[in-house]
């Protein structure tokens, strides 16, 4: 090849790399709101950014941007564009700036953040299954717990507790069971310590979520160890060094012929992909999902059922016609099973109305593009900052009707209210590849709960109170604290 030959090829070669950039630069761009300098739209954000997100939307349409501090992030508001996007491989990961401490193994792999999540989702989903994920067996331990809270709750009948206080060990004490296999008495101090380092999670990292805007700042407060920040770190410590402890011992007692839990069956995995250097499969990774498992797991749940017994308190006919379906179909004596939601459609639809009046999650945990892709005509390039507001969805006047602010749990009815109807845009787990992987196992704890509950006790407001339906967001969207009465009913 002579010089010029080579200098006409460079030439080309560089022409077309100016032609990519320029038209990968000039593809169309999501509109959005411009903020100020240096702090973006963070100072016009709301205690309840769920609803500013959902109003800038009416502006800016279902698919916009908007910069946070030194961080512009993509915003969903619109069902089918979400159900599009969450689909994809590209939208699948997660930034590596959210609060939670993941271990280098697990960073390493991308095990938790990337697109090897498919294939820890798929053996979790797997695992649970084999463990009695929806049968008999994980309702009969259920059963217990229940039992239990029963007896905590008789014990103060007819004058003001907070029993939200109550569902925290119960939901915990069915997380531990699925993951290390045991259960821990109510007066046991790893149990209580337990409790109250996941409803610190909760609250914690709402409250530094706005560090994730300002990398350099985060990097000062980490570095110094400051505010809720260092409470945050120290709070997973602790649930990690629990996680840590219970892995050792299964190490130490495994029997291949003898899967007791979650744990067993994710150390014999790593044992039959020990060869393969490739591997996702490591036990900073299942000490890492077992923590999110304690937290995320027990939360929503927890939180769910503390809004339902505010509702019950606050709309006696909605409690009562919960109660007329439990005294038709289950009676007063025996204990509830999942089965029975299958003849029991309007207490299902006062759960599902609740989780959509409500949305308990209501802004998707961050998403992040692995590579250049697309959405409504927008080009979104890779390492894309993705906030899905689900709150948006579940008080869409388009979706669910003019009267969306109100809780009307006959939206899951059909027209002769027998039977329990879920439309496609309900989706309280999240909808696509990075779905809850717990979502049946929430939704048996939920319905068995509220029903054991409601067959044993009537719930009521106390003299002079009013019920607060204004919630504080964490990692959920929880009520706040409030007093309430319980009369036996039979």
């Amino acid at each position: 090849m002579d010089e010029a030959t080579s200098i006409i090829i460079g030439l080309l070669v560089v022409l077309v790399s100016l032609w990519l950039a320029l038209s990968k630069g000039s593809k169309k761009q999501p509109p959005g709101p411009t903020g100020l300098p240096i702090v973006g739209y963070l100072p016009f954000m709301t205690k309840t950014p769920f609803k500013k997100l959902t109003e800038l939307s009416e502006t800016y349409g279902p698919v916009y941007s908007v910069r946070f501090g030194s961080m512009k992030i993509l915003v969903i508001t619109d069902y089918e564009l979400m159900k599009e996007a969450y689909a994809k491989d590209a939208f699948m990961g997660r930034p590596p700036e959210l609060p939670f401490q993941l271990s280098e193994d697990t960073i390493r792999t991308e095990a938790v953040t990337g697109l090897p999540w498919k294939e820890q989702k798929r053996f979790s989903l797997h695992m649970l299954r084999d463990l009695g994920f929806g049968k008999t067996k994980m309702e009969e331990h259920m059963k217990e717990e229940i039992l239990e809270l029963l007896d905590r709750m008789s014990e103060n009948v007819e004058k003001p507790v907070k029993f939200s206080d109550f569902l925290a060990p119960s939901m915990s004490n069915n997380i531990a069971s699925l993951i290390v296999g045991k259960r821990m008495n109510y007066d046991d101090p790893e149990r209580q310590k337990l409790d109250v380092l996941v409803r610190e999670v909760g609250r914690l990292a709402g409250s530094v979520s706005w560090q994730l805007f300002f990398p350099w700042i985060r990097v000062i407060i980490n570095y110094f160890n400051l505010g809720d920040n260092s409470k945050l770190i120290n709070v997973l410590h602790e649930i990690r060094v629990f996680c840590c402890k219970e892995l050792e011992a299964h190490e130490s007692t495994l029997d291949a012929n003898n899967i007791r839990d979650f744990m067993d069956g994710y150390l014999l995995e790593i044992k039959k992909n020990s060869g393969d250097p490739k591997s996702t499969f490591k036990k900073d990774v299942l000490t890492d999902l077992s923590r999110a498992f304690f937290t995320a797991g027990s939360e929503t749940v927890r939180v769910t059922l503390d809004w339902m017994m505010l509702i019950s308190a606050a709309h006696p006919q909605v409690q009562k016609r919960i109660q007329a379906e439990i005294d038709e179909v289950i009676g007063h004596e025996r204990f509830p099973t999942w089965q029975d939601h299958l003849s029991m459609p309007y207490t299902d639809a006062a759960i599902a109305e609740l989780m959509r009046w409500r949305t308990i999650v209501p802004l998707n945990i961050m998403k992040y593009t692995l590579q250049d892709t697309e959405l409504n005509g927008y080009f979104i390039p890779k390492h894309t900052h993705v906030l899905g507001v689900t709150w948006a969805i579940d008080h869409s006047e388009k979706l669910w009707g003019r009267d969306v602010n109100e809780y009307k749990p006959e939206r899951f009815l059909s027209g002769d209210d027998k039977k329990f109807v879920r439309p496609e845009y309900a989706i309280p787990f999240s909808i696509g590849k990075r779905s809850c992987p717990g979502k049946t196992f929430a939704e048996i704890e939920i319905f068995l709960y509220l029903v054991a509950i409601l067959q044993k006790f009537e719930i009521y407001v106390p003299q002079g109170q009013e019920i607060d339906f204004e919630g504080q967001l964490g990692i959920s969207f929880q009520p706040k604290k409030q007093d309430l009465c319980l009369k036996l009913r039979h």
